[in-house]
């Protein structure tokens, strides 16, 4: 039996995982959207891809999460449960961050070119993007950082996106923002598939032939967003973070 790379993202509306074999041979995922349930899901989900690949947890040799940005709670969710699996089998966690794994799956499934300047501009509530460039080259990652992942007002969207370069971009935050994105007409927009999870896995695995993975100790979410916690009162409104 092969060893398996294990991906949870828990980090938005969708609850996801993928199990992913180290010679690429066996691949199984799952995608809902569950709201804000996804602890009570997203363990019967591992169970059952374990079950479709014919595969037992001491199988999983390396477990990656989407640690951000996104939902606090959601985020808390994938670090959490990949810090459990991998402490019960004494092995490493990969953080990656949700924006590349946007990336590189929208990047695949447009086929776009390497070279291509692609941004990721994700709806964080509050007004605001989490934001970040990536350019998309060859090789085992399949896209490279350009610029961090960041906060940005959709009002500022269109500036960032010429002053960053970018040829093209993917994320919900064009939608909910469409009006005060106001991109030029026919500006290149991308979609990011529900395998995107299977991203999550394969960028784990090149984190683990770079050398940097962690033990489960050592992992933590992105946030970006300084605010972590909503008072009482935006609790009562229906806010979320």
């Amino acid at each position: 039996m092969p060893s398996f790379i294990l991906a949870l993202d828990t980090a938005h509306q969708r609850c996801s995982a993928a199990l992913l074999s180290r010679d690429g041979e066996v691949s199984a995922w799952k995608s809902e959207t569950v709201g804000n349930k996804h602890a009570e899901r997203i363990l019967a989900m591992i169970d059952e891809l374990l079950a479709e690949c014919g595969a037992e947890k001491k199988d999983i040799a390396l477990t990656a999460f989407g640690a951000g940005p996104g939902s606090f709670t959601g985020l808390r969710v994938a670090c959490g449960v990949a810090q459990g699996i991998a402490w019960a089998l004494r092995t490493d966690v990969a953080a990656v961050c949700n924006l590349e794994a946007d990336a590189l799956a929208a990047a695949e499934a447009a086929q776009l070119a390497p070279g291509t300047r692609l941004a990721v501009m994700n709806d964080a509530r509050m007004q605001e993007a989490y934001s970040a460039l990536y350019e998309v080259v060859e090789g085992p990652r399949g896209v490279r950082e350009v610029l961090a992942p960041q906060l940005v007002k959709p009002a500022d969207a269109r500036r960032w996106l010429e002053e960053a370069k970018a040829d093209a971009l993917c994320g919900s935050a064009a939608g909910v923002y469409a009006e005060a994105f106001n991109l030029s007409e026919g500006f290149p927009l991308h979609e990011i598939p529900e395998d995107m999870v299977m991203r999550i896995a394969r960028l784990g695995l090149a984190d683990e032939a770079e050398g940097r993975t962690m033990i489960p100790a050592l992992a933590s979410p992105l946030y970006v967003r300084d605010r972590v916690a909503l008072t009482m009162q935006e609790r009562a409104r229906g806010e979320r973070l």
